[in-house]
């Protein structure tokens, strides 16, 4: 029961990861960037900002693929690496309560319920 639940926490947070990393892909970024292009912002402000937004979106997938992998570790019964999913989960839950106390965004939360995810899947112990 214990592996199982681990196993649903944390593909559920990889779901929702997926999910906001997409999101950034398809929306977010070109939507910023047609926004900043109709604002006439400076060629090189405009491809540091758009390089930040990438680099986002790239380590967004790179820890959706890490929780992925810990999920199928869980799913195979093999024990996860704790530590890379506590920092996964502690960048998501800081994140989340920066973004909403900066932005008051409900929407933000959803960060903060990924990292509350992983840090619950990570809190269950394999029975010995």
């Amino acid at each position: 029961m214990r592996k199982a639940l681990r196993t649903i926490l944390l593909f559920a947070a990889a779901f929702l990861m997926a999910f906001a990393a997409l999101t950034s892909l398809t929306i977010a970024v070109p939507h910023l960037r047609e926004d900043m292009l109709e604002i006439n912002v400076r060629p090189t402000l405009l491809g540091a900002v758009m390089m930040g937004l990438h680099f986002g979106t790239f380590a967004m997938f790179g820890f959706t693929a890490l929780v992925i992998v810990a999920a199928i570790q869980s799913l195979r019964g093999l024990a996860a690496y704790r530590m890379p999913l506590l920092l996964v989960a502690f960048t998501y839950v800081a994140f989340g309560i920066f973004a909403f106390v900066s932005s008051g965004n409900h929407h933000t939360l959803a960060y903060v319920l990924i990292g509350v995810f992983i840090l619950g899947a990570t809190a269950i112990r394999d029975a010995h």
